[in-house]
């Protein structure tokens, strides 16, 4: 804490630490300075919460990434997620399925994202110092943006996050078989969507 008042933080992420056993949530400040602190949880909790980071981080990852089109954009919104899971772990560590309750964070976290570019637009006047998003990618997160929620979703935790249709179905709280029939469809209009935006043949006049 700084004397003259609360430490200003530019950027949080999480950051295992193999030596500690445990994942550590770092604090970035002004002038590059990094503070690291964790959680008051017990070893128990810290050592749980590293295990769950290692698991799950890729395919939040994935599925971050299969519906924003852009890695960069879909790293900060895992991390924001767990973030979250990790500030209120000694309650979800007790859930039976703790990566659901992470995944709906990151799917609201997108979701709200997804908004808030539609109406704020990055000003040209700050423009980013990485590479812009590949185009196929973007199209694609546009082609599942624009299915029914209930495809949409299935899309992303069968393809994007690798579960079994089981899981899905237990998660969405449906049949297994309305899952197969929303992963059908939803194939089938996001690729119709895709081929609609491909360059069409022909010689010109």
């Amino acid at each position: 804490m700084n004397a003259d008042g609360p430490t200003e933080i530019t950027e949080h992420f999480l950051q295992p630490v193999a030596m500690l056993g445990r994942v550590v949530d770092v604090a970035i400040v002004p002038e590059d300075r990094a503070e690291a602190f964790v959680n008051e949880t017990t070893d128990d909790a810290s050592a749980s919460f590293d295990a769950f980071f290692r698991r799950s981080k890729q395919p939040l990852l994935a599925m971050a990434y299969l519906l924003t089109g852009d890695m960069q954009t879909a790293q900060d919104l895992t991390q924001e997620a767990l973030l979250r899971t990790w500030s209120r772990w000694t309650r979800i560590c007790n859930y039976d399925d703790p990566q659901a309750w992470t995944r709906r964070v990151l799917y609201n976290l997108i979701v709200s994202k997804s908004r808030s570019n539609k109406v704020r637009r990055r000003s040209a006047s700050s423009p980013r110092s990485v590479p812009p998003p590949d185009e196929s990618h973007l199209m694609l997160a546009a082609a599942l943006r624009s299915l029914p929620e209930n495809q949409m979703r299935a899309l992303v935790l069968h393809d994007g996050a690798g579960m079994s249709v089981q899981e899905v179905a237990s998660e969405m709280k449906v049949p297994e078989g309305t899952v197969k029939s929303w992963l059908s469809r939803g194939r089938s209009a996001a690729a119709l969507k895709l081929t609609s935006h491909l360059p069409k043949e022909g010689h010109e006049d």
